[in-house]
């Protein structure tokens, strides 16, 4: 699950089933592996609103991308990075 303090720091908000479904069929024919969409990661690692995205639509396609939840955790702690730098930023 995303940290509710990185939620907060980045003004992430939950997002729906349908405001995922064109992220979702662009995985689905994009990405032929779980390690392809995680690869989809590292494009997006310094955009909190993509991977907030990305980690929802995965979620709710879980069974199918990301069953053992791997990628959803390693953006869970790029989101977490990305908030502790704005943090540390904000209070310099």
């Amino acid at each position: 699950m995303i940290n509710p303090d990185t939620a907060k720091v980045l003004s992430l908000k939950p997002v729906t089933l349908s405001e995922c479904h064109d992220l979702y069929l662009k995985i689905n024919t994009e990405f032929q592996t779980p390690d392809a969409v995680q690869e989809s990661v590292s494009w997006w690692q310094d955009n909190p609103e993509k991977l907030n995205k990305l980690w929802w639509t995965l979620n709710y396609h879980s069974e199918q991308f990301d069953p053992e939840r791997r990628i959803r955790a390693l953006i869970e702690r790029h989101l977490d990075g990305i908030a502790h730098r704005r943090k540390e930023s904000s209070q310099a």
